[in-house]
């Protein structure tokens, strides 16, 4: 059984950007953990069903930490980074920050939207039943992987990274991709690398099937100006991307 077989899905919740907004917004400005979480909660107070930690509140509450607040000891640098740019963000770039930050956080999200990706780039659309089928193959058959998902996607689709087709559970690309570029672009890059634990041709880092809803335009150039990625020239010619020393120690430490 592999390592991803083994882990958590952990995302398991319909998740609305507003409420990522929240949280984003209370670590910007400074709030502590506990604070943060009492604020979630009381927000989420008639919104979501449940008193205790177990229940749909308090599952929700957790996938919003996760992201934001107590987020993997790898995924902490760009936490670090993405919270810098959250305030000043527009609505499409908050929603690469977001999904930065979901990718690194989560490698059940990371691995659904790769998959939806995939799907959407060869049918244009994607159904729900061939999502699930092939999360089963990587994840295996377990009884909450289908309602995992499909919470998962209503998040993309109230994101706007998603629209729901005429027919029911199939899903169709959003009308128009959002261009990233620069900082949110190299943000983007490093998310990719967090979530796979190694380096890979920065083509295939900034093309990545799990950006679908994004056009990032990162090159080497504006990859080596950055002091979290690493590059070097591949024998056939093309660029490797890897985050530099410290991030991917503490990179390696996680990922095992």
């Amino acid at each position: 059984m592999s390592l991803r077989e083994r882990a958590n899905i952990g995302f398991d919740r319909r998740i609305d950007i507003e409420w990522l907004d929240a949280a984003a917004g209370r670590v910007a400005a400074g709030y502590g953990p506990t604070e943060i979480r009492e604020f979630l909660w009381g927000m989420l107070n008639g919104v979501v069903g449940g008193d205790t930690v177990h229940s749909a509140r308090g599952k929700t509450l957790t996938v919003l930490m996760r992201i934001w607040v107590t987020v993997p000891p790898a995924a902490e640098p760009l936490r670090d980074a993405a919270i810098k740019r959250i305030s000043s963000a527009s609505p499409g770039e908050r929603l690469a920050i977001h999904w930065a930050m979901s990718v690194a956080c989560y490698p059940f999200f990371a691995e659904l939207a790769a998959q939806t990706g995939k799907l959407l780039a060869l049918n244009g659309q994607a159904s729900l039943s061939q999502v699930v089928r092939r999360m089963t193959e990587t994840w295996g058959d377990r009884s909450t992987l289908p309602r995992a998902i499909q919470r998962i996607l209503r998040s993309m689709v109230q994101w706007g990274a998603l629209s729901e087709g005429i027919e029911k559970g199939i899903f169709m690309p959003p009308e128009q991709r959002v261009m990233v570029s620069d900082g949110l672009a190299e943000l983007m890059v490093r998310a990719i690398l967090v979530s796979h634990g190694r380096g890979l041709a920065l083509t295939q880092a900034t093309s990545h099937s799990a950006l679908f809803p994004f056009d990032v335009k990162l090159n080497a150039y504006g990859a080596r100006n950055s002091d979290h990625l690493s590059v070097a020239r591949q024998g056939d010619r093309s660029e490797f991307v890897e985050l530099t020393a410290p991030f991917a120690k503490s990179m390696r430490s996680v990922t095992g």
